[in-house]
């Protein structure tokens, strides 16, 4: 069986060109992302405001959470009928991938800074918030997913305010 039949899999036409299927990729795409909250206990921090902080509006807190599920759950089950299992042929695909590649990287290279001790809020919201929701996004566009893209927006503003009104 080709890697292209197990990374891409079509179960169910759900509209024109979109597809409930699965992405297997998207799972790497999601591990990738959650490797800094799986080594955060590992790390020694005395002061961790994100962990700590309690949320303010509850409902705004539900909204992120189911956004951000939401997101995920459409970049591993919905599936575009033109999507390969892996595709960097045209310009706009390497472009989208390497957005996802260097949000990726600088999603890093900020918990890097948090963990030293960075943690003042405008930090907090312009990389470690941000950059996650659109690291989605841009794996929606890579993949002709714009469900996946319209989730990610959503989830953007919601995981932004209620950061903000909350740290």
């Amino acid at each position: 069986m080709k890697l292209e039949k197990l990374l891409i899999i079509k179960w169910i036409k759900i509209y024109k060109n979109l597809w409930f299927g699965l992405f297997a990729l998207g799972f790497l795409f999601f591990f990738v992302q959650e490797i800094p909250y799986i080594i955060m206990p590992f790390i020694n921090l005395v002061n961790n405001p994100l962990m700590e902080m309690i949320d303010t509006y509850q409902v705004l807190n539900i909204i992120e959470k189911v956004l951000g599920v939401s997101t995920v759950i459409s970049m591993i089950f919905l599936v575009n009928s033109s999507a390969k299992g892996f595709s960097i042929d045209s310009v706009k695909e390497k472009v989208f991938l390497f957005l996802s590649i260097l949000l990726l990287l600088g999603y890093y290279i900020s918990w890097i800074f948090y963990f030293s001790g960075h943690h003042e809020l405008s930090f907090v919201l312009i990389t470690l918030v941000s950059f996650v929701p659109l690291y989605y996004a841009s794996i929606g566009l890579w993949r002709n997913n714009y469900i996946l893209v319209f989730i990610a927006i959503l989830f953007l503003f919601a995981h932004i305010a209620n950061v903000w009104t909350s740290y």
